[in-house]
């Protein structure tokens, strides 16, 4: 697994703008700036977010381009695997990386693409 990139903030914007999903980020921000906040489960809970939204195919297929490229598997095989195989993968991507930075960079780019 390699660290998140450039790169990946700008899929995720491009997700995030697709889904409509910036208020619930905003949302996990606000939970993570609480000292006690549980970093890893906020991650999860916006990646879950985003699953959830996965319902228009072309979404779906950012997802596993998205996952699949910090996971250094192929897309394909993302879409493949088991789901916990995938929230394994989630939770790894969220430990081994500043994931409310992530989101939260990811969020202001979405909000600038929208404008």
């Amino acid at each position: 697994m390699r660290k998140i990139n450039t790169e990946d903030v700008f899929k995720m914007a491009r997700i995030i703008k697709n889904t409509s999903i910036t208020g619930n980020i905003k949302e996990a921000f606000s939970k993570g700036k609480k000292e006690d906040a549980d970093v890893e489960q906020i991650g999860i809970d916006i990646f879950m977010d985003i699953v959830c939204s996965c319902a228009d195919e072309s979404i779906e297929k950012k997802f596993y381009d998205l996952i699949g490229g910090i996971t250094e598997k192929k897309p394909e095989d993302i879409k493949k695997q088991s789901l916990e195989t995938t929230i394994d993968d989630i939770k790894r991507i969220c430990e081994e990386n500043n994931i409310l930075n992530f989101f939260k960079s990811a969020a202001k780019l979405s909000s600038k693409i929208q404008e």
